[in-house]
């Protein structure tokens, strides 16, 4: 009897093998990818999809993004688990699962197929970092930051990821400063140009860096030294236990036909020993641990690391900490809101010129904060260099514009206008909101300013009329158009939620309308109030306001010709800002180059218009300079990520559906003290992921956000462009901000109420 047993069973063993190797696919399979295309993950199923299907199987790749990965995952688990639809996955989903940040456990809902590929991470530096800092190796740099706490900044892409895991075991007990980035394309950049001093990253993502000798290994997050880097520290070399790595292996729903699991796995072990396989492995860095592993392999391996994680993770799972990725502390956040608090006091109060205000308070905060003369240094020239381009468009701008408005380009245009709007203020007013909404057409703030004030400034002197109002107007129809695909916060709120911004424009598309109706409602109402205060103030000169700007006709002589190259000139300066073809400080830079020679003779007489312009530029140029140190500084040190961070801490947890709402509604404010980069960088994806938790889509987040922020980009005092317009508007920050900031936020406040009522964002 028991040799039958036994009999049967291995008959029932080889039926089994037998089966699954006659198991064959008769249609195209589906891998849900749940990150982005172009990134690791996506590069790396892509190259098993090709290995299948030298195998004779398709693969359709669909990237369902979003959450860290919780959004593929649970994309796959609503799919039939037919044996045709399957997922790539990452340590990230075990993560999420100990985190709780998933509505299913992963290891419950999905069964491991094959381990395709196990990473290693490096921690890494640029030669620029190492010569200003003094160390060659990572033992060299953990004595430095020893001396010099938080004097070091690394950057990585999530802080409570298998990147962030690493570097906190490799660096524990030193005082770094860490920076979020949302892409690593966007780290890869900074460290290069200096903004930090280490990443943590995966060798394959930087391995073209490295042969340049654009970025230095300084540490393998290994148990051994690799065979490319020899000479490079590992964290087994030092006494780390810091091994992780990412690992990315495909995983089916439990449910799924056995049958059809068995026969994934062995197709894929088949591209495992294929030679296109191992070259994917050696280009992209991955040859140098073992990387494929079988199911019941790959599963021992997954339980162990949930154990890990488990035990790594249990404080922020206990607290529901949902920390960006700088790592905040209450202490920066506090700080940075006084801070902000007394620039904006001393801005509107005039107590200070901006410059020195944008210089020394937050050198002051960033002291008492506790960081080096050393950091801040840094941290300034950071944001010094970033405000280059924007000095250069000013300067040269300011110099074209002046030079063809004394040769009189514009006052046909001038006079066109003024003859067919007259002494009707509401026409002028409802012109300048479509100049400028047509100005913002190519999406930058800069040009948007310099087109719209040069064809309606002159309007708005002869007519009497306030300059804020145009500032005003200018600013709201620049928040409209932000909401372009193109626009700067649309780009920046797709890449957190990692979609297209195509696909959050049309959403905001009914929005827009509406936002298009209440910025020429606001130019009318504003007409209103402009015609009392002229009538208020006794500027009845209406006929005059002609006279005038014929008197100012009689001016030097200038041959037509050279009047209509002027104006073709303007034209074409003006249609390449547009395109955006060119940069446009370049643009402006050989505009004047060609249009100075020809309109002024004499060497002498260019020199003294240059110098001329230059006077009228210069303040603006120190103004932006030093708003170049605040931006550096806050966000070098973190404040602006802690400030981001503490700001939903105050909102009660019954009100937690509601999260975006409550934040939405003060988002001009927090504008003003966060700037846009950490408006949307740190402070969304904290917003996204409190409201997640109530199931509320990050799409509906994104949007409420992105539209009642946008009004209010160009009232905040860390907005480069807006001294831009205030230098040729001539008007003080602090003025712009106490005029303009009870409309801005009320059309922010309408803004949400146009997402609820059009369906855009439901409650």
């Amino acid at each position: 009897m028991k040799r039958l047993v036994y009999a049967l069973l291995i008959i029932a063993l080889c039926a089994g093998s037998v089966f699954a190797a006659d198991f064959t696919f008769t249609k195209p399979i589906t891998i849900v990818c749940p990150w982005g295309e172009g990134g690791g993950a996506d590069l790396t199923l892509r190259a098993l999809a090709a290995g299948l299907k030298e195998e004779g199987i398709e693969v359709n790749v669909v990237n369902v993004t979003g959450g860290n990965g919780s959004n593929g995952a649970a994309y796959t688990r609503e799919q039939p688990a037919d044996g045709y639809t399957f997922m790539l996955g990452t340590q990230s989903l075990l993560i999420q699962d100990v985190l709780g940040e998933m509505k299913f456990k992963m290891l419950d809902e999905f069964v491991p197929v094959a381990r395709l590929v196990h990473a290693i991470d490096v921690i890494a530096t640029s030669r620029k970092a190492m010569a200003e800092r003094g160390y060659s190796t990572f033992t060299e740099l953990r004595d430095y930051v020893k001396a010099h706490p938080f004097s070091i900044s690394i950057g990585m892409l999530t802080r409570i990821g298998v990147d962030g895991l690493s570097f906190q075991q490799a660096t524990e007990g030193l005082n770094i400063l860490e920076v979020s980035y949302p892409t690593g394309g966007g780290m890869t950049k900074a460290l290069i140009e200096g903004q930090i001093d280490l990443m943590v990253t995966g060798t394959q993502e930087i391995t073209p860096q490295i042969e340049a000798g654009e970025i230095i290994p300084l540490l393998v997050l290994a148990e051994k030294r690799m065979n490319r880097y020899p000479h490079i520290e590992c964290a087994k070399d030092l006494g780390i236990n810091a091994f992780l790595g990412s690992e990315r292996g495909i995983f089916a729903r439990k449910g799924t036909p056995q049958e059809a699991i068995d026969a994934l796995e062995e197709l894929i072990e088949k591209v495992a020993a294929s030679q296109s396989w191992k070259d994917f492995l050696q280009q992209g860095g991955y040859d140098e641990r073992p990387g494929f592993a079988k199911s019941a392999e790959y599963s021992k391996i997954l339980a162990d690391e949930y154990k890990t994680f488990t035990d790594m993770l249990k404080p922020a799972k206990d607290s529901k900490a949902k920390k960006p990725a700088a790592a905040p502390s209450p202490k920066l956040a506090i700080i940075g809101f006084v801070m902000v608090l007394v620039l904006i006091i001393c801005l509107i109060r005039k107590i200070v010129i901006p410059p020195i205000a944008f210089i020394l308070l937050p050198t002051i905060a960033a002291l008492i904060a506790g960081f080096d003369p050393l950091a801040v240094n840094k941290f300034a020239a950071s944001g010094i260099s970033k405000m280059v381009s924007t000095v250069s468009l000013f300067v040269f701008s300011i110099s074209f514009f002046s030079l063809m408005s004394e040769q009189g380009v514009f006052d046909p245009i001038v006079n066109f206008l003024i003859k067919k709007a007259g002494t009707n203020v509401t026409l002028v007013m409802l012109a300048t909101a479509a100049v400028g909404i047509i100005g913002h057409l190519d999406g930058s703030g800069a040009t948007t300013f310099i087109i719209t004030i040069t064809a309606m400034l002159p309007m708005f002197k002869k007519l009497k009329m306030d300059n804020r109002a145009l500032m005003l107007l200018i600013c709201v129809a620049i928040g409209v158009m932000n909401v372009c695909p193109w626009g700067g916060p649309t780009i920046r709120a797709a890449t957190v939620l990692e979609t297209d911004p195509n696909i959050l424009w049309h959403r905001l598309l009914p929005v827009q309308g509406a936002m298009l109706v209440i910025t020429f409602a606001v130019a009318f109402i504003l007409s209103g109030i402009q015609k009392r205060r002229i009538a208020k103030l006794g500027l009845t000169a209406d006929e005059g306001a002609v006279e005038e700007a014929k008197s100012e006709e009689k001016k030097s002589v200038v041959p037509s010709w050279l009047q209509y190259f002027n104006f073709i000139l303007v034209v074409a300066v003006v249609a390449a800002l547009m395109f955006g073809s060119f940069n446009p400080a370049y643009v402006f830079m050989l505009a004047l180059a060609v249009s100075l020679p020809l309109n002024i003779k004499a060497l002498k007489e260019q020199n003294a218009k240059l110098k001329n312009y230059g006077v009228a530029a210069m303040s603006m140029v120190v103004t932006l300079f030093a708003a170049g140190i605040f931006t550096g500084v806050l966000s070098g040190t973190g404040m602006l990520n802690a400030m981001a961070s503490a700001v939903v801490t105050v909102i009660p947890p019954d009100l937690g559906r509601y999260t975006h709402f409550i934040v939405a509604c003060f988002a001009v404010p927090l504008i003003m003290c966060l700037g846009t980069d950490s408006f949307y960088f740190g402070l969304l994806p904290v917003v996204v992921g409190i409201a997640s938790q109530f199931g509320v889509n990050p799409m509906d987040v994104a949007c409420v956000l992105l539209v009642a922020e946008n009004v209010g980009v160009m009232i905040s005092p860390l907005s480069p462009a807006a001294y831009l317009g205030l230098g040729l508007l001539e008007i003080d920050v602090g003025e712009h901000i106490k005029y303009s900031l009870p409309w801005i936020w009320g059309i922010s406040i309408l803004s949400i109420v146009a997402c609820i009522v059009l369906g855009v964002t439901p409650l």
